[in-house]
């Protein structure tokens, strides 16, 4: 393991990179936000334009945030530009939610999904453990469930601690599993399920959406409400920029790999919705239950009594690949705070294949805690404002570094500027009041939490942790040694 200045190789191309993203987005939400969209909107077709909506506005941050990508391909991704546009303070916010919150939590409850789906392939074998334990007099019991959750936490990183290329491979591997199964779902619906276009022109009633509060409201509120459950499911767009340090051809590779990948995500979550409401009636699908999946339905509409176990394989896969992911990229976050000698300097070491493996290790141990404890489903409802907040913060950078550094070397310029970041930022701002209206109390937890991460930062420099190698450090252009950006032919 290197015990000096931190560094990484770039060993990624195109189709790692590509896969990294789209693993990272299709998780569990296009199998679960159908149902409560539904009962919102009603109907089909108006469920189907919020996806497309929700995909496009995701498409023009992807286009916009490629600019600054390729501008800044370093390690830390949204920690890297913000730190460049406005300095050490919204920087540091950002990452200290991310190490803290953000990260550790969507580990955590990707873990905890994929140990419910995994359960559901063994015949419940994980629901009969128990393990209790004494600690300073406590008695305190981990469930089967937990003990699944941690141990796929545990994999996710000891796979996560060999090269990056390797990962990149293993990613795309996952990325084509997950593709060809989501296409048999749709082949299936569409052949098998003995569905029909009528259910495009029918509705769903209140009566049968179980626990969604004010079903069926139509108007702003219910359109606002299915929107951010879409972008739910649409959440990861900016993660490959988390690795750009690591990304062979930056110039090229970001900008396609995240307009490629998420025009390749729309794509798909509008099939597999047209294939839902082929095999169920609108009245069908809001009257599952909030437990259950559109998914699972459709796949028992299929195949019947062994449709649970297909089904369960395929929101098994689909969430192991996010979680692999999401350990991969928020790593690097972690990381980059650590080089820049902000956050506990001690794990921004690699290895000598220029692997971060001290901050896997430190975000691994961080989710395992929370997914022990069971606190990660709150957290969740904390970070959604908080992440929203800093994709507009991110992509108004683009605006603020095209004033104020008008001659600096840009690989790639926003398609569609001003106008495409503008219409993110708008949409951006209006959903973030939206949320801080129905969700007060949750968005303020989640800005609290930000706040402490500010007054940690400040503490720190009160106290005098500002060394003469955390200055030097921020005083080194944003780029991982060895780069000089070109533009692609």
């Amino acid at each position: 393991m290197s015990t000096g200045r931190a560094s990484v190789f770039r060993s990624l191309g195109l189709l790692a990179s590509a896969s990294i993203l789209i693993c990272n987005i299709i998780g569990q939400g296009v199998f679960l936000k159908t149902r409560v969209m539904t009962c919102e909107l009603g109907s089909a077709l108006p469920v189907l334009g919020v996806w497309l909506a929700a995909g496009l506005l995701s498409l023009c941050g992807a286009l916009s945030l490629g600019e600054l990508g390729a501008m800044m391909p370093r390690s830390g991704g949204m920690y890297v530009f913000l730190r460049r546009a406005y300095g050490e303070v919204p920087a540091f916010a950002f990452g200290w939610m991310s190490f803290w919150v953000t990260g550790p939590a969507a580990t955590a409850a990707l873990a905890a999904g994929a140990a419910i789906f995994f359960n559901m392939l063994s015949n419940g074998a994980l629901a009969g453990l128990h393990l209790p334990i004494e600690f300073l007099g406590l008695h305190l019991a981990i469930t089967g469930l937990q003990l699944g959750a941690l141990s796929l936490i545990a994999v996710g990183v000891l796979v996560n601690l060999f090269p990056v290329g390797v990962n990149g491979g293993v990613a795309a591997a996952l990325m084509v599993t997950k593709l060809v199964l989501i296409a048999a779902l749709c082949v299936a619906a569409f052949a098998l399920a003995h569905g029909s276009w009528v259910h495009y022109a029918s509705s769903a009633s209140p009566a049968t959406c179980i626990g969604v509060s004010g079903s069926l409201r139509y108007g702003a509120p219910a359109l606002a409400a299915a929107f951010i459950a879409a972008l739910y499911a649409y959440q990861g767009w900016s993660i490959i920029t988390s690795v750009g340090g690591e990304i062979r051809n930056p110039a090229r590779v970001i900008p396609l790999a995240l307009w490629g990948s998420t025009l390749l995500v729309i794509l798909c979550y509008l099939a597999v919705n047209a294939a839902y409401f082929f095999a169920l009636t609108p009245r069908e699908i809001a009257g599952l239950s909030p437990a259950s999946s559109v998914a699972v339905a459709v796949i028992d509409r299929v195949f019947g009594t062994s449709g649970e176990t297909i089904a369960a394989g395929l929101l098994f896969v689909s969430t192991v690949a996010a979680l692999h992911t999401t350990i991969l990229t928020d790593s690097r976050i972690s990381f980059a705070l650590t080089r820049d000698g902000v956050l506990f300097p001690a794990i921004g070491v690699t290895s000598r294949f220029g692997v971060p493996v001290r901050a896997i290790l430190a975000n691994g141990l961080v989710a395992a805690i929370l997914a022990t404890l069971g606190t990660f489903e709150s957290l969740t409802n904390y970070f959604i404002f908080n992440i929203w907040l800093f994709n507009v913060a991110t992509i108004s950078a683009l605006f603020v570094l095209r004033w104020r550094e008008p001659n600096a070397e840009r690989p790639y310029r926003t398609w569609g500027y001003p106008a495409v970041p503008a219409i993110f930022i708008v949409v951006a701002l209006a959903l973030l009041v939206q949320t801080f209206v129905s969700a007060p109390l949750d968005s303020s937890i989640g800005l609290a939490i930000v706040g402490v991460g500010v007054l940690f930062y400040f503490a720190r420099a009160f106290i005098g942790a500002s060394s003469p190698t955390r200055r030097a450090l921020a005083r080194r252009d944003p780029v991982e040694p060895g780069y000089r950006p070109r533009r692609p032919p």
